[in-house]
């Protein structure tokens, strides 16, 4: 992985979102199938009808997530610059997401189940106060990343190079400037204001 060369997630992310859509699409398919079976057993006038009611909306969205999937996944892609992280996606509304590394609090991997059975993971990363919906963990009352780099398998590896820009650069500091000593910084400030009390 190459300071400012774009990459992708892997291609079995397709396969962990199909998994994620199966869970939810089985369940709802047998929901509608137990009515629609009896219609024909009990009312088979009504059967047709009820299969245009039940089934063809489901059948709709779940065709239309599936074309989806690979076209969100072409979308994506990201780059560690050497002053920043940029995730791009979307299939309609076109999204980027800039993170200094100057702002970045901490940088977290997580792999669910699903995704550790495939062998990608995700790195999300996290600066302060940041509360937006451009990813993240996502559960309840969980604070979000601002930034995060999903579906691949070198997640580990993508940490510690996030993390290794992020210690070359001072807490929302200039790009490119070195890390201060800022006990050197406050005991110089505490002088100033001593010299300033002595004269007062």
């Amino acid at each position: 992985m190459k300071v400012g060369e774009k990459f992708k997630p892997h291609p079995k992310l397709k396969k962990v979102y199909y998994v994620y859509l199966s869970i939810v699409a089985v369940p709802l398919l047998v929901i509608a199938l137990v009515p629609t079976l009896a219609a024909f057993v009990y009312v088979p006038k009504a059967a047709p009808w009820l299969v245009a009611f039940l089934l063809a909306p489901i059948v709709v969205i779940l065709w239309f997530l599936a074309y989806w999937v690979p076209e969100y996944y072409k979308s994506i892609s990201f780059t560690l610059e050497r002053e920043e992280v940029v995730v791009e996606r979307g299939v309609w509304w076109k999204m980027k997401h800039v993170v200094p590394y100057g702002r970045v609090m901490s940088v977290d991997v997580i792999q669910g189940p699903i995704s550790r059975h495939f062998g990608v993971g995700r790195v999300d990363i996290h600066t302060a106060g940041y509360t937006g919906p451009a990813g993240g963990s996502a559960g309840p009352g969980m604070r979000r990343a601002e930034a995060a780099i999903w579906g691949v398998p070198n997640f580990l590896e993508i940490r510690d190079s996030i993390l290794n820009f992020v210690r070359e650069r001072p807490l929302f500091g200039a790009p490119g400037a070195r890390a201060r000593d800022v006990g050197s910084e406050i005991l110089s400030e505490l002088r100033r204001i001593r010299k300033v009390l002595q004269k007062g």
